[in-house]
């Protein structure tokens, strides 16, 4: 390949005479320029496609090259970039930056350097940068690339969860019931205070030791059995016998996975001792004396029923808790107390007593005297004859409300919100995603509005995180409030809140509703001995004029939302103003 130049000669009167050609072999420059192509349009898909933010500055800080995740990042673009060094980077920081760079210039690499910036809106992002010098042919840096990741959420997240932490501590350190987690494998990784008084054995006797060890040899196989089944992601409960210095403690285990979002990372074994109720039980059989003398003074719900359900015998706690001796009762009015959902279950499981000699255990509601329902344990053990008939069937019932009201306790940290009791983004998202579907069916339109308060920074700033808490409880209450049973409200994170609208009658009931809620925000908020002032502004996405799909909506909303905060705050900004 070559490239040809040609020059004329020309005669006095002007006229071409000859023509001087010079050819120049070009064949190795286009061949390094055809394999540049792939490499420029690889270098082209990543700034355009990749998710961090890409700034490229030359030595003395003149920008070359931004890509649109850095617009998205910081709101500027390349152009204003030109006119003003670095307007993302907060007055008070601008000597970092310079520092970051003139490292990078002395061919040092920064990686991961976390630091704040602002929006051109103002907000504050948390981000991680990673600076590297860009070097030419001859090894000299005649460049700077910096590679920017929005770590915002990250730090919110790592706040909740260094709070959820907390609050998970002190529950597993003071709670009554023995607790130890373990991994996967069994291996016991913790253990509460609880077990260490049940088992009479000390911390690092029990910590990084199989939970197979404490337990009767006779029963490991068992054990393990059941261990896989909760790795299976299901709740189990077993019976076994743990043994410490020779002490043998019948206990009821049960196994809870640990998650991780969807990740099964461990197990809680919540651990009751029931010896003392196992050796009741056992004394029962041997004596009618004893087993009277015993159940006559437990807390516990003790009663005998024949074979055919007829009950022959109940505690004294049962006429505290009932207000009744259910033994003077008749059989309609003992099935009163009995939860429906659960009678016929406790129906079947004394039938399979009777019939194949096993005993029952099962959890269900009973009705206090207060007209309350209150959760119990309850195990049925039959009473054999010589000819291993069942003579009768002894029922013993304890109260778990605590338990129950621990573990939903547990459960509500997963998708509500510690400090507003609201639900969080994780069970806005589920919410969002049934409401969309009824809707599909219904053909009925909702609203979603993206609410982000206006000045709750400068509250942080002036009265301190304390009474910035107390604040966002404030509106958390207020916006509980004003909602309704066709809304759902819920905290994002930060002062940011979501909300939907269900079943709108059209767009103008959901603007309506938007600029109701704007007015109560508005209200003063007694913080202490503070009166505040504060306002928000909302976005909103309705579907389906807007969008169909979750990520959508909630991308839309939040480009009403910014948009309008570019108008002016304090405002209400419907995505089908924007078009």
């Amino acid at each position: 390949m070559g490239h040809t130049l040609l020059t004329p000669f020309m005669d006095e009167t002007g006229k071409v005479v000859q023509i001087l050609a010079m050819t120049k072999d070009i064949t190795e420059l286009a061949k390094k320029e055809q394999e540049l192509d792939p490499v420029h349009a690889v270098y082209r898909s990543l700034l355009k496609n990749t998710a961090d933010a890409i700034l490229i500055v030359e030595l003395d800080g003149k920008v070359l090259e931004t890509n649109p995740a850095f617009e998205k990042l910081y709101g500027f673009t390349k152009e204003e970039l030109k006119k003003e060094r670095f307007p993302f980077v907060p007055f008070s920081l601008k000597s970092e930056a310079d520092e970051l760079i003139e490292k990078a210039v002395r061919k040092k690499h920064i990686s991961a350097y976390e630091t704040k910036r602002r929006h051109k809106n103002g907000d504050w992002v948390d981000v991680s940068v990673t600076v590297s010098p860009i070097y030419g042919n001859d090894g000299t840096v005649i460049g700077v690339s910096s590679i920017i990741r929005n770590i915002s959420e990250q730090k919110i997240m790592n706040q909740k969860l260094k709070a959820g932490r907390s609050r998970y501590q002190s529950l597993f350190e003071f709670n009554p019931h023995p607790i130890v987690t373990l991994t996967l494998r069994g291996t016991i990784t913790k253990a509460n205070p609880a077990v260490l008084q049940m088992l009479n054995l000390k911390e690092d006797e029990l910590l990084h030791s199989s939970i197979t060890k404490w337990v009767h040899g006779e029963e490991i196989d068992h054990v393990k059995q059941h261990m896989r089944g909760s790795i299976s992601g299901k709740k189990m409960w077993f019976q076994t016998r743990f043994m410490a210095r020779s002490n043998e403690r019948i206990v009821n285990v049960f196994l809870t996975p640990i998650l991780t979002g969807q990740r099964k990372d461990g197990m809680y074994a919540i651990l009751e001792d029931i010896t003392e109720k196992e050796a009741a039980v056992k004394a029962l059989k041997q004596s009618e004396a004893k087993f009277k003398l015993i159940a006559d003074h437990s807390q516990d719900l003790i009663s005998v029923f024949s074979p055919y359900g007829k009950l022959m015998y109940g505690s004294p706690s049962h006429v505290d808790f009932f207000g009744f001796d259910p033994t003077d009762a008749d059989v309609d009015k003992i099935a009163t107390v009995v939860h429906p959902k659960e009678m016929g279950q406790l129906a079947e499981h004394f039938v399979h007593c009777y019939r194949g000699t096993d005993p029952f255990f099962m959890n269900l509601r009973f009705l206090n005297a207060l007209k309350e329902w209150v959760w119990f344990d309850v195990r049925g053990i039959p009473v054999l004859d010589d000819q291993a008939k069942v003579t009768h069937i002894v029922v013993v019932c304890r109260d778990i409300t605590g338990q129950i009201n621990y573990e939903e306790m547990l459960k509500s940290y997963a998708f509500y919100d510690y400090l507003t009791e609201l639900p969080n983004r994780r069970k806005f998202e589920d919410c969002l995603t049934e409401t969309l579907a009824k809707s599909r069916e219904s053909h009925l339109p909702f609203a979603l509005l993206y609410l982000d308060g206006d000045s709750f920074k400068q509250i942080n700033d002036d009265l301190g995180h304390d009474k910035g808490d107390t604040f966002l409880r404030l509106i958390g209450k207020r916006l509980a409030q004003w909602g309704d049973n066709k809304s759902v409200i819920a905290r994002i994170g930060g002062d940011e809140f979501a909300i939907l609208l269900k079943d709108l009658a059209d767009v103008k009931e959901a603007r309506n509703k938007a600029e109701d809620l704007l007015i109560k925000l508005r209200e003063p908020y007694q913080v202490g001995e503070h009166t505040v002032y504060s306002s928000f502004s909302i976005g909103v996405s309705l579907y389906p004029l807007d969008a169909d799909t979750k990520e959508e909506l909630f991308h839309k909303s939040d480009q009403a939302l910014y948009y309008g905060k570019q108008q002016g705050k304090d405002t209400i900004f419907f995505y089908q103003d924007m078009k």
